[in-house]
Formats: C-alpha cells, sequence, structure tokens
C-alpha cells in the first residue's frame, strides 16, 4: 500500500520536471513574405505517451466477476474492500489490464435518494498462486461524492455543483474534484499539490467538449495535457496523457484514473445534489442528515493532533 521509496527516488526528477511551469508550444520563427506556393497543411496530431481505459461493466459475465467468492478474497485481503462492495469495471493501462473497479453498488443505485451515497476505489487484480497464495488485490485509489460540499458550492454558484474528494494511499491530503460555473457547457477542476520540495501548486482545469457522453480536455494554464473521451452507452472512459513528463507523475496519472472512474457518476450525482438543493435554496435549511464519514471530512485536523 506504501508508495516504494526506491521507486520515489526514481522518479524524483521526473515529479520536479512535471510540476514545474508547463511549457508554452514554440511558435515559429517570422520569415519574410515571399511568392512561394503554400505547402497543403497537414493536421498535427498529439503524440500520446500515456493511455488508461475505465471500463464499468453492463453484465457480469467477466472473468474478474467470479461472484461472492472472489469479493470475499479482496475483502480479507484489505480493509479498504468493503463487505458492501461489488466489483462493477476493470481498468486498462497502456493496453494491459491492471485493476479492478469496486463501489457499494446497492447503497448507490438502490437506497433511499436522500441517503444517497458513492465510495467507489479501485485495486490491483488479484492473481493465484500455485503456494496458495494470491498476489494483488491492494488498493490504489478512490473517489467519494461529498454530499455536504456538494450543498456549499452549489450556493456558491447557484447550480448543482456535485464535489467529489479522491484518495491516493501514502498521500495526508485530499483533493477535490470541484464542479464550477461556465455559461455553456461544464468545468471541474482540482488541484496538484506540492508533494516534495521543490514542487509547485498547479491547477488542472477540465472543460466539457460538446458531444454524447463525459468528454473533457484538461490543460495546467493554456497547455493541454490530457483528454478524457466518455462513450455513455459501454460506460467506457478513455483517458489520453499528451505530456511526457506528466505521464510519468503518478500521482498525476491516479488523479486521471479517479476523475475517469468520477465521470462514470456524475450524472446521477448532479440529480441528487439538485434535488437537496432545491429544496434549501429558499430557506438555506436542509433536512439531510449527512453520515458520519460526511462529517469526517470538516474536522479540523489540527483538533486532531491534540
Amino acid at each position: 500500500m506504501e508508495n516504494d521509496p526506491e521507486e520515489d527516488n526514481k522518479t524524483r526528477k521526473e515529479r520536479e520536471k512535471a510540476r514545474a511551469t508547463p511549457e508554452k508550444e514554440k511558435k515559429a520563427a517570422k520569415t519574410p513574405d515571399a511568392k512561394l506556393p503554400e505547402a497543403p497543411k497537414t493536421p498535427t496530431k498529439k503524440i500520446v505517451y500515456k493511455r488508461l481505459n475505465i471500463n464499468f461493466w453492463r453484465t457480469r459475465l467477466h472473468d474478474e466477476e467470479l461472484g461472492v467468492h472472489q469479493q470475499l478474497k479482496y475483502t480479507a485481503k484489505t480493509r479498504w474492500f468493503s463487505k458492501n462492495f461489488d466489483i462493477e469495471g476493470v481498468i486498462e493501462e497502456d493496453n494491459e489490464k491492471k485493476y479492478i473497479i469496486a463501489f457499494n453498488k446497492q447503497e448507490w443505485e438502490e437506497g433511499p435518494f436522500e441517503n444517497k451515497r458513492l465510495v467507489c476505489r479501485y485495486f490491483t487484480i488479484m492473481e493465484e498462486t500455485i503456494d496458495a497464495k494470491a498476489k494483488g488485490g491492494n488498493f490504489k485509489g478512490g473517489v467519494e461524492l461529498s454530499v455536504l460540499h456538494s450543498l456549499v458550492q452549489s450556493f456558491e454558484v447557484r447550480h448543482a455543483a456535485p464535489v467529489f474528494f479522491a484518495q491516493i494511499p501514502g498521500l495526508m491530503v485530499l483533493i477535490r474534484f470541484v464542479r464550477g460555473w461556465r455559461l455553456i457547457g461544464t468545468r471541474w477542476s482540482f488541484p496538484l499539490l506540492p508533494e516534495q520540495k521543490g514542487d509547485k501548486l498547479q491547477i488542472v482545469h477540465a472543460r466539457g467538449v460538446v458531444g454524447p457522453g463525459r468528454n473533457y480536455k484538461l490543460r495546467i494554464g493554456k497547455k493541454l495535457i490530457a483528454r478524457v473521451d466518455g462513450h455513455p452507452i459501454q460506460k467506457e472512459f478513455a483517458v489520453e496523457i499528451y505530456d511526457e513528463d506528466y505521464a510519468k507523475d503518478k500521482t498525476f496519472v491516479k488523479y486521471m484514473t479517479l476523475f475517469a472512474m468520477a465521470c462514470n457518476f456524475m450524472d446521477e450525482s448532479i440529480k441528487v445534489v439538485k434535488r437537496l438543493y432545491k429544496k434549501m435554496k429558499s430557506n438555506g435549511t436542509s433536512d439531510y442528515k449527512p453520515p458520519k464519514t460526511e462529517m469526517d471530512l470538516f474536522r479540523n485536523p489540527r483538533m486532531m493532533r491534540r
């Protein structure tokens, strides 16, 4: 579960380079006008340095889903795999199947509207070995909808604005995927917080692209660094990272994975937040009873250290 210190040292230079200000694309030097025939323009294609494919199943007929027994093995391996989780998808990294996706499906899809709660996590695929000791099953990251923070954000931007918290093992911070205001389309943002000396604070903006599904172009400043292409019918989200340094930044890759996972729940989350926000819009008061896990996100860390 902890990050390998030797591995972190190997990637230190890449992380420091990635967390620096993204370089702007160099403009071609101006040349004097010449009466030469113009060469036909050929479209330039972005180089993809990392590909992710987040696939939520529509059926249970998959090799990774072997019923209750398979889920019990994950539950026994790590406390992060809750008893109410269902294995509902897989994640491929550079065309290699590496992780399974699990979330509290029954509670999210069938629970009372006012008490809906979403916790979605991903784990390394568990593989059986000859000595009967299963390998894998390690928690790699999770995303959780915070209804309380969503209602606060909704009053800020004056429309339903879900807020997702992203958690990565080994990191002491929880970052938020926040829906902001945009006249046309959708816009989300999340920070890249400094992890080591020399790192800089950066904000990633995800602007929605017109088309079916959840499609986003992600930029830091004006530089395009990644894209999410959603296919709503297949419940599949393809991620492409166009910057080599960010593709080597393991923390950024995990955040991109979690953001794509959150895309699968954005539509339903907006419905939940919109309904609660509409009820309290006039008087600023809600009958929503937040669970302890939601209240813990508001706890003062300075008081917790006492």
